[in-house]
Order: C-alpha cells, then structure tokens, then sequence
C-alpha cells in the first residue's frame, strides 16, 4: 500500500477557484479521467475515486484502488512528479484486468505530461 503522505485527500483537491474546471490539467479516456494539479511539494500524491456506478460491490472497488496504488508504489511515480493526481474511475473499467489497467494509466498520464 501507498504511504500516506503520498495519498492526495481528496476532498481538498477541488479549492473555490476550481470550481470552474481552473488551475489543474485534465485528461480522459475511456477508462479513467485523470486531473492533474501542482502542488509545490517534493513528491507527488494521488487520489482515486471509484463510485458505486463502477462496481456495487465495496470489495471490487478497494479491489481496484489496492491495484491503483500498489502499481504507483511498485513503480515509485510518486518520487518522480511533484503534481497531484485525482484519477476517477469509469464504469468500463471494472471489466480490466492489472495489466490493462497499467498500460491505460501510463498513456494517460503521457498525454498529460506532453501539455508541460
């Protein structure tokens, strides 16, 4: 599991001036919507939200988040980038297996560094 000073809270990622979509870069595909925000810290952290729409079950969706962070962990992203990460999860996603979830995440946040 991911420490926690590298677990972004989320609620405090959207601030009054975001309220309009201002301040953070945002990504989609498929699968994941991806926002993208500086946070002036010396590492990065990230935040997943996975809604009940994805999977009824509350075992399938810590399920996904476990993977989530467990691949930022194994792949130490977060000592690289000094953003946070908001990723939400989309319906067609609980049908991925660890794999796929991996090579869709990756060319995300590909996209989202190109516009640096």
């Amino acid at each position: 599991m991911l420490a926690k000073k590298f677990r972004l809270p989320i609620q405090t990622f959207f601030g009054p001036e975001d309220k309009k979509n201002t301040g953070f870069i945002q990504k989609r595909n498929r699968y994941f919507l991806l926002r993208v925000k500086e946070n002036g810290l010396g590492f990065g952290r990230f935040g997943i939200i996975v809604s009940s729409k994805v999977s009824k079950s509350a075992v399938k969706r810590n399920q996904i988040k476990r993977i989530f962070f467990d691949l930022i962990r194994t792949e130490r992203i977060h000592e690289k980038k000094q953003k946070d990460f908001l990723i939400t999860v989309l319906s067609p996603a609980s049908q991925l297996g660890k794999l796929e979830i991996k090579k869709e995440i990756f060319s995300l946040m590909g996209e989202a560094n190109k516009n640096d």
